[in-house]
């Protein structure tokens, strides 16, 4: 039977009743109740706080960190910077400093982490964002300029090369690092099971979704698949591949080939008509797809014709729907990801 913490008007009836003794009935017994209440109540409430910090579905976030720092691999994931290459134009002789700051148009920095003494024309250069987090991932083609002049070198002529400022991600959610604590309770490692793969690949920066499939490339090989949910290209590319490989190698059973591989995404396409059909009404349908894909459209998974009519007329404001496509359940092999791709409304 869990216990109940006595409210404030409880507390203070029963000191009242305490001191309501003939030789106090005179005093200033009232205040006194109230005053003894009143503390007594807020001990009951640090004591139902304490209670709350013992298990992490519930725990305030510096004690989630100390409960992750002592019972997971990787605590909490810091942020990472983002990384590129950039190309730039110069006399020949100058000298490009590591640190030297370059900025673009819309304030963000980044500083140069190769040194270069260029040559005439057309040079490059490797470059990191100064702060870590998203905010520094970037397109190619982003033009920069330096902060401080040097000489020899054109002022504006730093252009991000392909495939842009990538691998910045932001400090780990506390509800995602709540999750992977829970996990960790919940599943009890076994030195290279399915689920050990895949809470290894989760503690690796950027890592937002995994899974693990035996014997896919053959007797012996596991296939380590995952996602990057939070990336602007959620599809994670080979660097990123890589180095989620090599923090699983010296974790990894010494007989298993692991190979770390990004899913096939397969675009599930909607064609429907719908009543009321109004703005609201299909922002609502595409967030409940959108939903509906992220429960149940994992890696390899089966999206059920069923599923995806229940989820359009759970829609706020839809009265009816005809689903013309997809007209049957939708099949993914298991290396593929069913992704939203989108709603075609008919008339």
């Amino acid at each position: 039977m869990p216990f109940e913490t006595p409210s404030l008007p409880v507390l203070i009836k029963r000191t009242q009743s305490d001191l309501a003794g003939d030789s106090l009935r005179q005093s200033d017994a009232q205040v006194l109740a109230r005053t003894l209440g009143g503390a007594v109540y807020g001990l009951y409430g640090y004591l139902d706080w304490i209670a709350q910090q013992i298990l992490p579905d519930k725990a305030d976030e510096s004690t989630l960190e100390r409960i992750a720092t002592l019972r997971l691999n990787q605590p909490r994931k810091p942020a990472q910077a983002a990384t590129g290459s950039v190309s730039f134009t110069a006399s020949a002789g100058a000298v490009l400093d590591v640190d030297t700051l370059l900025q673009s148009n819309d304030g963000r920095t980044y500083k140069v982490t190769t040194a270069r003494t260029t040559g005439n024309g057309l040079n490059g250069t490797t470059i990191a964002a100064l702060e870590a987090g998203s905010q520094g991932n970037a397109d190619a083609g982003l033009v920069l300029t330096l902060v401080q002049p040097v000489q020899g070198i054109t002022s504006n002529s730093f252009v991000v090369q392909e495939p842009g400022m990538t691998g910045g991600v932001a400090r780990e959610s506390l509800e995602s690092l709540r999750s992977r604590v829970i996990r960790s309770y919940r599943l009890i490692p076994h030195g290279g099971s399915a689920q050990d793969y895949e809470t290894w690949a989760l503690e690796c920066p950027g890592v937002s979704r995994a899974w693990c499939r035996g014997n896919f490339l053959g007797p012996g090989t596991v296939g380590v698949f995952i996602m990057r949910d939070d990336d602007p290209q959620p599809i994670p590319n080979e660097e990123q591949l890589a180095e989620v490989q090599a923090y699983i190698e010296p974790l990894r059973p010494v007989t298993a080939d692991v190979r770390v591989l990004a899913p096939v995404q397969v675009l599930v396409n909607y064609r429907l008509r719908i009543t009321p059909d109004t703005s609201a009404v299909r922002a609502a349908i595409e967030n409940q797809l959108r939903d509906l894909h992220n429960r149940e459209a994992g890696l390899g998974e089966t999206l059920l014709l069923s599923h995806i009519a229940e989820a359009i007329s759970s829609a706020t404001g839809e009265t009816d729907h005809t689903l013309v496509s997809p007209a049957a359940n939708v099949t993914a092999a298991n290396n593929q990801l069913l992704t939203f791709g989108g709603c075609e409304w008919l008339s």
